[in-house]
């Protein structure tokens, strides 16, 4: 049956290969790894003693932004509590660094512990801070990963303990980026435990870091058994995120912490947390915020997970690069980015197929098509401003992962994205996007958004599949405009326009929510599109399909009477029939 230029057989018969994936998907399901088995540490966490470090630090240096004196002085202090490990190694590792526009010179200081097997556990903890004096964060960490070094310099392990004190950590986790790409042996670490403001007096979720900067998830055993050690020392079970919310974080990579950094280079890490992802605002970060108890918590959990990787004989189960987990299995990422392609074929299909009827009877093909992709203009525009905004520095441009602490919304903030929506505002009162040109039919028009939309989710699939099977529903709206009645009104098109963009919207309110990020949502989004961790190709997708959607629209508010019903572009030759008759079925 064909309705209006659309074949629903085709239509119909394009879901078949999406449900062949299912199928495949259900024996693709592989079961989770339990949690390695747990080992009694053969030292005690003293978290008095790291509480006294913490102090120290905090007094001796209170402002430790990357490169400055304070932050020299703690890595001096840090060198010299690894030097006096005589069974330990100290290596140095410098690298240049930008910090607020000026540039720095930052070190990483590693301590490596032979064991009796070059696989290798490493803890990892950052010493610097951005903003305040980072008592229970940075201090707090760098306070733990000492007390851990005295604890396990003399006790018996099995594989090579490296510890890492990072620099630059507020900044885009600099150090661990360095340390990830320059560690020779990061092919031997079996797993990494990063120490994230593990000293908050107020402790929240989630306590268990395991989010990327990447389209990457961790090894799955390696989060198990970071989960049963938190569960066992702290007294209660981390907050974890769900299916969705494991789908939201693959589609948008939004990791914070030096954890996101090692596992999108490939590094099994899991970050210890007290309070949250988020790092703590300055008013939380002072010494009067530092509990011992705490730390304690956190500094045991540190010291069971790595006494139960010293002493697996195996590095911990990974599991496929990229998963969700459903109901105790584990959904391969392969089978969701072919999931996402096989749903996207039959809304791509049937506007194919619809736009060739036309084009194979003399309709402006060409014209319809170049109008539909016209709609993203202003968008793409305003795109590459915010990108000339952040390259001229007038926009901060963040490294990714960066503190949204530094970078709240204020006047300046709200002068840049109205400025960027009268930049959008503007470029469609410029090409009239509300209008659809007479001459183009809507049997036209429907199908040529359609085959916009379509491409667009496909860009998507190219750079972020997870985000393109967000994306999927709204490539198929357009089948509404395109019944043989006429486009929906345009109330009814809005709210299937809506329903379309659910997934997407869930997505970003779980990442905002996640990140507890509020209000100043919008803003460090454009931050992460400044910054490209979001990337260009995933922004083009994006400004295509809203530009579609806005396509669409126009095409539901058209009048009817401004509303062409001869497709042809050519006078008819005598017994011909008609483009209309043959198209229409």
């Amino acid at each position: 049956m064909v309705v209006a230029g659309i074949s629903f057989r085709i239509y119909r018969a394009a879901f078949a290969p999406a449900l062949a994936v299912f199928v495949v998907l259900l024996f693709s399901l592989q079961g989770r790894p339990a949690p390695l088995p747990p080992v009694v540490a053969s030292a005690e966490f003293d978290q008095d003693a790291a509480a006294k470090i913490d102090r120290q630090i905090v007094d001796a240096a209170p402002v430790r932004t990357p490169g400055s004196e304070g932050d020299e002085a703690t890595a001096d202090l840090v060198e010299k509590r690894f030097a006096s490990v005589s069974e330990g190694q100290v290596v140095e590792q410098r690298f240049d660094h930008s910090f607020e526009g000026e540039d720095v010179q930052l070190r990483n200081l590693i301590l490596t512990l032979p064991g009796e097997s070059a696989r290798s556990v490493v803890v990892l903890a950052a010493r610097d801070s951005a903003s305040g004096p980072g008592a229970a964060s940075s201090a707090a960490a760098t306070a733990t990963l000492l007390e851990l070094v005295d604890k396990l310099r003399t006790s018996r392990h099995t594989k090579t303990l490296v510890f890492v004190s990072t620099d630059g950590g507020s900044d885009g986790a600099a150090g661990a980026r360095v340390f990830a790409e320059r560690f020779a042996e990061r092919d031997l670490i079996d797993g990494a435990v990063v120490l994230w403001q593990p000293g908050s007096a107020t402790p929240r979720e989630p306590s268990l870091l395991d989010a990327s900067a990447g389209s990457q998830s961790p090894s799955a055993q390696l989060v198990r058994t970071a989960a049963q050690a938190l569960t066992d020392q702290a007294g209660h079970r981390p907050e974890l995120e769900g299916m969705f919310g494991e789908l939201a974080r693959l589609a948008l990579p939004s990791g914070l912490g030096e954890q996101a950094v090692l596992i999108e280079d490939d590094i099994d890490a899991v970050g210890l947390s007290s309070a949250g992802e988020r790092p703590l605002p300055v008013a939380d970060d002072q010494p009067d915020d530092l509990s011992a108890a705490t730390l304690g918590d956190l500094g045991r959990t540190a010291l069971l997970l790595v006494a139960t990787l010293d002493g697996a004989a195996a590095p911990p189960q990974h599991g496929p690069t990229a998963y969700l987990n459903l109901a105790g299995n584990m959904v391969p990422g392969w089978v969701l980015a072919l999931l996402a392609l096989t749903l996207l074929l039959p809304a791509a299909l049937a506007s194919l197929d619809a736009v060739g009827q036309a084009f194979r009877h003399g309709a402006r093909v060409g014209s319809a098509l170049v109008w539909s992709a016209s709609r993203s203009l202003p968008l793409l525009a305003a795109v590459l401003l915010l990108y000339l905004l952040a390259v001229t520095g007038i926009v901060a441009r963040p490294a990714f992962p960066f503190d949204p602490n530094r970078f709240r919304v204020g006047a300046g903030q709200i002068v840049a994205m109205t400025f960027l929506a009268v930049v959008i505002l503007a470029g469609y009162h410029a090409i009239r996007g509300w209008r659809v040109p007479a001459e183009l039919p809507p049997d036209l028009v429907a199908p040529a958004l359609g085959l916009v939309s379509a491409f667009a989710v496909l860009l998507a699939w190219l750079a972020n599949p997870y985000l393109a099977l967000l994306l999927v529903p709204v490539a198929h709206v357009w089948l509404l405009d395109a019944r043989r009645a006429g486009a929906l009104p345009w109330p009814l098109a809005l709210g299937a326009i809506a329903l379309s963009l659910l997934p997407m919207g869930a997505a970003v309110l779980q990442v905002t929510g996640r990140l507890d990020l509020g209000a100043g949502a919008p803003w460090q989004l454009l931050l992460m599109v400044g910054d490209g961790q979001i990337g260009f190709l995933e922004m083009l997708a994006l400004c295509l399909l809203a530009g579609s959607l806005v396509g669409l629209v126009a095409l539901a508010v058209r009048p009817a009477g401004g509303r062409v019903r001869d497709l042809r572009t050519r006078p008819q030759r005598p017994g011909r029939i008609s483009d209309r008759a043959v198209w229409r079925g």
